[in-house]
């Protein structure tokens, strides 16, 4: 597989992106939530946990896609799953816009992941064959 600058620089701008988002987002939520959710368009929650579970996941993708840039040849199942989940979260951006608790801004944010989802898909069918022979394997070792 024919790795390229692109690809290194990809995983990092994405892992970035999840840090750019997620820290300043997770701390205004904690220090601030009285004008952290308005701003985007949201009812103040009343329970804060499922925002803190969803930023450290975030940050956790964001780890993993900074592992992916050292060697875009190996986990591939962290890009997999990581497409997966901002695909998710362009969707829930959309029902929330839908049902009046987000705004715009929360858009922009939830298309953002979309591209990256894309670009994911782009850079794993252009690695095709070294995603699934590596998976393939691990399904004849385990069975």
């Amino acid at each position: 597989m024919k790795t390229t600058n692109y690809d290194k620089n990809l995983f990092i701008i994405a892992s970035l992106w999840n840090f750019g988002a997620a820290i300043p987002s997770w701390i205004g939520m904690l220090l601030i939530p009285d004008i952290l959710f308005p701003y985007f368009g949201m009812p103040i929650a009343t329970s804060l946990f499922p925002f803190n579970a969803m930023f450290s996941l975030i940050i956790v993708f964001g780890i993993g896609y900074l592992m992916v840039s050292e060697n875009v040849t190996q986990n591939h199942a962290i890009i997999f799953t990581g497409m997966i989940g901002k695909v998710l979260f362009f969707c829930n951006c959309l029902i929330a816009l839908f049902i009046q608790q987000g705004n715009l801004l929360l858009i922009f944010t939830g298309v953002v992941d979309l591209i990256f989802a894309v670009l994911f898909l782009q850079f794993l069918r252009k690695n095709k064959y070294a995603f699934i022979k590596r998976t393939e394997k691990t399904v004849a070792i385990k069975s």
